[in-house]
């Protein structure tokens, strides 16, 4: 159902943008008290693995998903891993599906690089 709807929406605005000559402030102007209450762009957040992704891409750090993911019972296990400099930090996540799982392992992962950038903010503060 979401899927459908997402493609209305979508549809919806792509003609709007082909109406409007590409003006993307008129077609805001249309979809923004529609859409504020839901999402606007603050408030937007990404997938917990395409956060880490982009995150990582940014500061030059490599991503790797273990492939071989295992299937434990109806739970699917995945190992997600960040290289950092000097160190390598390594999540599993599990859940229904393989998505699902990758997305928990990202999110821990997440919650470490914050943990890691807060201790080297506090080690050259001291």
């Amino acid at each position: 159902m979401s899927q459908a709807l997402g493609d209305l929406v979508e549809s919806i605005v792509g003609a709007m943008l082909i109406d409007t000559k590409l003006s993307l402030d008129q077609v805001w102007e249309v979809f923004y008290p529609l859409l504020s209450p839901i999402v606007t762009p603050e408030k937007l957040e990404l997938p917990p693995f395409r956060e880490l992704n982009e995150l990582c891409d940014s500061l030059g750090y490599f991503v790797k998903v273990k492939e071989n993911f295992e299937k434990k019972g109806s739970m699917v296990h995945v190992e997600v891993s960040v290289q950092l400099p000097n160190d390598l930090l390594v999540r599993e996540g599990k859940g229904p599906n393989k998505k699902t799982a990758k997305g928990e392992a990202s999110f821990h992962l997440l919650k470490d690089l914050e943990v890691c950038s807060f201790m080297i903010v506090f080690q050259n503060l001291v």
